[in-house]
C-alpha cells in the first residue's frame, strides 16, 4: 500500500503567528498539496468546494461562508522571525477568484509565503494531509503541525513559553496582551485538551503534555510559564468506516462495485481523496465526458 499523501511547510509558518479559523486552514491545506517546487511563481492553484466539504464531513455547502473564510485567508497577517533574525509580516494569498459555476477557487500565494513552501532546505515541516484536514478544531491543527516538526527527531521531548504558544496559536493579541484564556485552567480545558482528545488516536501521533511551573518567590500560587510535550510516533493507520467512500465511488464516479473495492484495498485513503479531488476539479471545468472510465483510467484500473 502506498504512502499517505504528506504535505511540507518551512518550520517558519508551523511555529508564525496568525489567527485561522478550521476552514481557513483546510483550504490552505488542499492549496499546498499542490504545490510543487518547479511551480511558476504566477501559478495560481484550483481547490474544490464540493471536495473540502465532504473531507469536512459538511452535507451542505454554504458558499457565502467560504467566501468569507478566503477573505480572511487574503488579508490574515502572518508574522514570526527568520532565521537571520529578521521580522517578517505578510498574508498567506494575494487573491482568491471563484469560477462562475463551478464550484471552483483559484488561489494565488503572497509572493512573500511562496518560498515556504517551494524552496524548502533543511528545517521544515512534513505533516500527513488527511491527519490535519480531520482535525475540527483550529487548535488541534496548528498543535497537530507544531508535533509533527519533532516526530522524526530523536528526542521528541520540547517545551514552549506559554505566552509564546498563545501567540502562536492566535489567542493573544501580541499588542494590547488581550488573552482569550488568562487563566490555566481554561487554556487547558479549551485548548490543550481538545487537542489531545482530537489528535491522540485520530492521526499518526499521539502526545501528552505538563505545565512547567515559574518561580515565583513567595507563598502564592507559581504561574504556568512553560509547556513541555512529549511526542509519539505511530505508523501505522487508524482504523476507518470506509462504506462512505465505496458508495462514493460507485455514486459520483460511476464505478462498479468491484472496481471500489479494489481501489480501497489497493491505495491509501488520503491518496484516493487525492486523485479523486483532481477528477473533481476536471468534473467543473467539463474536461470530462465520462466520469466513470476516466475514474477507474486515474486510478489504473481496466
Amino acid at each position: 500500500m502506498n504512502t499517505p499523501i504528506e504535505i511540507y511547510q518551512d518550520n517558519f509558518i508551523t511555529q508564525a503567528r496568525y489567527e485561522m479559523t478550521e476552514t481557513e486552514r483546510n483550504i490552505m491545506y488542499m492549496v499546498i498539496a499542490q504545490v510543487r517546487p518547479d511551480d511558476s511563481p504566477l501559478k495560481v492553484y484550483k481547490v474544490s468546494i464540493k471536495e473540502i466539504a465532504h473531507i469536512m464531513g459538511s452535507g451542505e455547502i454554504n458558499f457565502e461562508s467560504y467566501k468569507n473564510a478566503t477573505a480572511r485567508i487574503v488579508t490574515r497577517l502572518v508574522q514570526g522571525y527568520l532565521p537571520n533574525g529578521d521580522f517578517l509580516q505578510t498574508t498567506f494569498a494575494a487573491s482568491a477568484k471563484y469560477k462562475k459555476g463551478t464550484g471552483i477557487i483559484e488561489i494565488a500565494l503572497s509572493q512573500e509565503i511562496r518560498p515556504f513552501y517551494v524552496d524548502l532546505k533543511e528545517k521544515f515541516t512534513k505533516i500527513q494531509l488527511q491527519a490535519a484536514i480531520s482535525l475540527q478544531s483550529i487548535y488541534a491543527k496548528r498543535i497537530y503541525e507544531l508535533l509533527c516538526m519533532y516526530k522524526n527527531m530523536k528526542n521528541k521531548t520540547f517545551r514552549r513559553n506559554l505566552v509564546d504558544l498563545k501567540l502562536m496559536l492566535g489567542v493573544m493579541d501580541s499588542k494590547t496582551g488581550k488573552d482569550k484564556y488568562p487563566i490555566w485552567t481554561q487554556f487547558q480545558r479549551d485548548v490543550l485538551e481538545v487537542a489531545s482528545r482530537e489528535i491522540n488516536g485520530n492521526t499518526d501521533l499521539t502526545f501528552t503534555y505538563s505545565p512547567i511551573l515559574g518561580d515565583r518567590p513567595g507563598r502564592g500560587r507559581k504561574p504556568v510559564e512553560q509547556v513541555e510535550f512529549e511526542v509519539s510516533y505511530l505508523n501505522k493507520p487508524s482504523v476507518i468506516d470506509l462504506n462512505p467512500l465505496i458508495n462514493r465511488l460507485m455514486t459520483r464516479f460511476k464505478l462498479r462495485a468491484d472496481q471500489a473495492e479494489e481501489i480501497i484495498e489497493s491505495f491509501p485513503i488520503d491518496k484516493i481523496n487525492k486523485i479523486l479531488y483532481d477528477i473533481e476539479i476536471r468534473l467543473a471545468n467539463n474536461e470530462i465526458k465520462n466520469v466513470g472510465s476516466y475514474t477507474a483510467k486515474s486510478f489504473g484500473l481496466s
